[in-house]
């Protein structure tokens, strides 16, 4: 526990230094180049998503708009990818909980252990498969439809019919935007994925890292019960996405800072994020065009330090993402700041209980060094 409290201790003490590299990102802003080029494409998907969907009248606009802005990438393969996994792992999830959700949703145990089942194999997909992204949304999809039919398991299949339906407009909007501006060329390759083999030996961190997400998911509907918490599906897209973080190291507690590490890169963009949008809402933005003014330009701003050198584009990614989630309420422009403010508090609550059992199953390291050295 100790390393724990110092792991977190230290990375709390670099928020100074964080929030000095957002500054400097932001005073740098600019209209040319590489970044900005990918911030207007996030900026036109988000729009593109957004209009699109206020348009059909759909359930949740701002889930096209986050589906806009999380698809769009910097060349014409990478979107088109990212959107075709995006979509894939969406019905994927969206059928599963479908065909699950009569059988789950009065039994509350069975229900908690299937959260923690999907979830622990959408994480470990995320680390190990050349489809991870697919993988991560098949269980988000899976998780969000299930929490939200919890109280009214007939509204599954119309869950599972908007959430796909919004999905694929905003990633639609992304490949679209892509084709108009992106560049064709891939890219330099990532390194491939280490693929399922040796997960309970070398490579148990990444297990154990799924397990987290598996059981802080489960604990959701429980904290729910309890304190009556709302929109507690806000917390399962929480929690899955801080914990789709690459293991970049085989060592427990390396790990465990990299997960302390984006956590809090996780909070100060909700707090910028949500701060700018809350500071939005207090103009007018009844109007269509303001309010689609105001959305693009926060989505260029984040997007445009989501691309920083400076080690906190995490930060930009979430800013944006809460800006966005924040804005786009209801079938129009935003009347009200309040569900923006319950949307911030389902986050908060999410990465509550991520940390907690963080704290839990945080492993001391004397143990797999002993292994690793053999005896003396």
């Amino acid at each position: 526990m100790s390393r724990v409290l110092e792991a977190i201790g230290e990375e709390f003490d670099n928020i100074g230094t964080i929030l000095s590299a957002v500054r400097q990102d932001l005073v740098e802003i600019g209209f040319r180049g590489p970044r900005a080029r990918l911030a207007v494409m996030a900026m036109l998907a988000v729009a593109a998503s957004t209009t699109a969907a206020l348009t059909l009248h759909l359930d949740d606009v701002w889930w096209a708009a986050i589906s806009g802005f999380m698809s769009i990438q910097a060349s014409v393969p990478a979107s088109l990818r990212k959107a075709a996994l995006r979509i894939i792992g969406t019905i994927a999830g969206a059928v599963a909980a479908v065909l699950l959700t009569p059988w789950l949703a009065y039994d509350h145990v069975a229900f908690c252990l299937t959260l923690t089942i999907v979830t622990t194999i959408g994480v470990i997909g995320v680390q190990v498969s050349p489809h991870g992204y697919a993988w991560l949304f098949t269980a988000v999809t899976f998780d969000l439809i299930l929490l939200m039919s919890l109280d009214r398991p007939v509204l599954a299949f119309d869950l599972a019919v908007y959430r796909t339906s919004e999905v694929v407009i905003g990633s639609l909007a992304a490949v679209v935007v892509a084709l108009l501006l992106a560049p064709e060329e891939p890219g330099p390759a990532a390194a491939p994925p280490q693929g399922w083999s040796d997960l309970l030996g070398a490579r148990w961190p990444v297990v154990l890292h799924a397990i987290r997400s598996g059981i802080t998911v489960a604990l959701i509907p429980i904290v729910w019960s309890w304190f009556e918490l709302y929109d507690f599906s806000q917390m399962a897209i929480t929690v899955a996405v801080v914990m789709a973080v690459p293991v970049l190291s085989d060592h427990p507690v390396d790990q465990g800072r990299l997960i302390v590490d984006r956590a809090l890169h996780r909070l100060i963009g909700c707090f910028l994020g949500g701060l700018a949008a809350l500071a939005c809402l207090r103009i007018p933005l009844t109007e269509f065009l303001p309010f689609m003014l105001v959305l693009a330009s926060g989505v260029y701003v984040g997007t445009y330090l989501q691309g920083s050198q400076r080690g906190v584009g995490y930060v930009g990614t979430q800013a944006a993402f809460v800006f966005i989630i924040t804005l786009v309420q209801g079938f129009g422009p935003p009347t009200s700041i309040w569900p923006g403010i319950d949307r911030l508090g389902g986050m908060a609550g999410g990465l509550l209980i991520l940390l907690v059992v963080s704290l839990l199953l945080w492993p001391e390291p004397e143990a797999r060094d002993a292994r690793a050295t053999g005896p003396s």
